[in-house]
């Protein structure tokens, strides 16, 4: 990160960042939603009072979305008509998976009904992603029932409560065969599809049954949760997104599936060759969601890309607190299955739209080991 009083003669990263964190939380704390001003204050500079945390968590259940989860909530705990999001009869937060996710950024206290009683319902409740019976959690790659339910616990906040264990090895051994193999075409079968706006080269890479690759759902377990942390993990984890980050050499993307009697995509598989941000018309624009993950998993100082993505998020941080950073919005707004971490209730001000933007590279700076 750039020392902004002498950018010629700083070290690329220190401890210290110059009051940064401190401009940031402050801004937050005057302007940003009540759920946000939870997490700076509790998270970031642990300072918060019991009081605090009951008027914030009084604030935030009368949020409008909020109420519409918990009045769509049934009696085995499930909260909506839907699992893997939205659908003709679920809206994109009445839902079990948003609506977790959602209430597990949200709410103050882990143990509000609500959001225990949802998580308790992955106990009765087993939802069928394909349709096929979907029980067989190692046949598929980068797919399944059980890392979508797991990405839920660990969100939640709730990886002592409800046993992912088997999901948590399942994500460490699916980014560790990246560093096993020489490239996915090993572990595939091409197949010709109709070409497609996002695959005009209409190629799937359709994935060998029992075999495994990582996609955003294990970032996601691995990233709230803490059981797997060791040196070994973590360095293993930044060898496989080292390994993905490279170019390799394709002017497209190919889609990634499985075969289910037909083909279906994948969750949010990583791909070969994968970016950390969006380049368009000649500006590049930060994905705040997969840097702050990647983060979270302690890997800034062990990937280059993302140490680049981070530094310029540390950067654009302006005098006022305000990070200024040109980011994605299409993976910040709103919340759902694949992306988004809005917090605040709406954007219809842009200083709503500044506090998610700036709380995200607050987390991202605090993960990466800047501190006060």
């Amino acid at each position: 990160m750039t020392n902004k009083n002498n950018p010629a003669s700083a070290p690329e990263h220190t401890n210290t960042g110059d009051g940064v964190l401190e401009k940031m939380a402050a801004f937050l704390i005057k302007n940003a939603n009540p759920s946000i001003v939870f997490h700076v204050k509790n998270d970031i500079l642990k300072n918060i009072t019991e009081k605090e945390k009951k008027e914030l968590q009084d604030q935030v259940m009368r949020e409008d979305i909020i109420q519409r989860i918990v009045a769509c909530q049934k009696e085995n705990g499930w909260l909506g008509n839907g699992f893997h999001g939205q659908n003709k009869n679920a809206g994109p937060y009445e839902n079990q998976e948003v609506g977790v996710k959602y209430l597990g950024e949200k709410l103050i206290f882990r143990d509000t009904p609500v959001l225990k009683n949802a998580i308790e319902a992955f106990n009765t409740v087993k939802p069928d992603l394909f349709g096929d019976g979907d029980t067989d959690c190692n046949r598929y790659a980068a797919a399944g029932t059980d890392i979508i339910m797991a990405s839920c616990v660990a969100r939640a906040g709730y990886e002592d409560f409800f046993d992912i264990s088997r999901e948590i090895t399942a994500s460490l051994d699916s980014f560790r065969r990246v560093t096993e193999v020489d490239s996915v075409t090993d572990i595939v079968k091409i197949r010709k599809r109709r070409p497609e706006r996002v695959n005009p080269e209409g190629i799937a890479y359709v994935f060998n049954e029992y075999e495994k690759w990582p996609c955003r759902y294990h970032l996601d377990i691995l990233a709230h949760t803490k059981s797997w942390r060791s040196k070994e993990n973590i360095s293993m984890l930044a060898l496989s997104f080292q390994k993905l980050l490279q170019d390799n050499g394709l002017d497209y993307f190919p889609a990634y599936c499985v075969d289910i009697g037909h083909l279906v995509g994948c969750c949010g598989a990583f791909r070969e060759g994968m970016k950390m941000g969006v380049d368009r018309d000649g500006t590049h624009y930060v994905s705040l969601d997969l840097v702050e993950y990647m983060c979270r998993c302690g890997l800034y100082d062990l990937v280059p890309q993302l140490k680049k993505e981070v530094d310029t998020i540390y950067d654009s941080v302006d005098e006022h607190g305000v990070c200024r950073v040109a980011y994605d919005e299409r993976a910040l707004k709103g919340m759902g299955t694949y992306s988004g971490g809005q917090l605040e209730v709406d954007w219809r001000s842009r200083t709503r739209k500044l506090c998610d933007v700036t709380y995200r590279g607050l987390l991202i700076l605090y993960y990466s080991g800047l501190r006060m």
